[in-house]
């Protein structure tokens, strides 16, 4: 199963911070097998009462790379030794003695998953999404008039703002709670293969977004970080070669 996984160094005027990333696509019946080497007990209970193998595809995807970009630049330790849990908004928790204030984002697709660790003290997100031309207008019932000028009907452009989005409430940990015009994004600026983006309302944050295979994939993390990802590597693994 195609898997990228690399550390992520967080680069500060005045300070330095670790964390980690990893992509990945994987069938099930992989996942299945191999999840004994890197669910812990807990989440093992989760999921063997997980009746759906789209539910099962998710969960065990979601673990399997969160697991993976803890260990990217941190401290090895066994994976079946750290427990995510669920917090009350549903997000990712990291229970390890080896890692207080370690935290994680996850996404996915249908077969398709990302996950970024990162430090307490430096909040960030990641969400990726399927590119898909029949989603267009449900995409555009979420953004601001202005967004969809700057879209231009693109639907990578439109999926590139949704992701943005969704990345950012993680980040605030509210969800789908508050509405999306908060989170306009009001500046994206094209590169090579990938595009920054920043928000109209929230300009502590900037965004990075690049394809991976079908989907558009975010990163929301502090605006004066410079964070070193090699793009195209991930692209290459993932038989990619569009541009955002």
């Amino acid at each position: 199963m195609p898997t990228y996984i690399a550390p992520l160094v967080l680069q500060r005027e005045d300070r330095l911070f670790n964390g980690g990333l990893c992509v990945s696509r994987a069938p099930l019946k992989d996942l299945k097998s191999a999840c004994s080497s890197f669910l812990h007990p807990k989440e093992h209970d989760t999921f063997t009462n997980l009746q759906h193998s789209k539910r099962q595809q998710s969960y065990l995807l979601g673990r399997y790379c969160a697991k993976q970009a803890i260990g990217a630049n941190i401290k090895p330790t066994e994976p079946t030794r750290i427990w995510i849990e669920n917090g009350v908004f549903q997000q990712p928790v990291v229970h390890h003695a080896l890692h207080p204030g370690m935290q994680v984002s996850i996404s996915h697709t249908d077969s398709l998953g990302a996950a970024l660790a990162f430090p307490e003290a430096h909040p960030m997100a990641i969400d990726i999404e399927m590119v898909c031309s029949s989603k267009s207008d449900i995409l555009k019932t979420q953004l601001t008039a202005a967004e969809i000028s700057i879209c231009k009907e693109e639907i990578g452009k439109l999926t590139l703002f949704w992701t943005a989005k969704e990345a950012l409430s993680k980040v605030l940990r509210c969800g789908l709670t508050a509405p999306f015009e908060l989170f306009e994004v009001s500046i994206i600026a094209t590169h090579v293969d990938f595009t920054i983006s920043h928000f109209k309302n929230f300009q502590q944050y900037q965004i990075l977004s690049f394809y991976i295979d079908q989907s558009v994939c975010s990163i929301v993390y502090p605006k004066n970080t410079q964070l070193n990802l090699d793009i195209s590597k991930i692209q290459q693994l993932f038989n990619c070669s569009d541009d955002v």
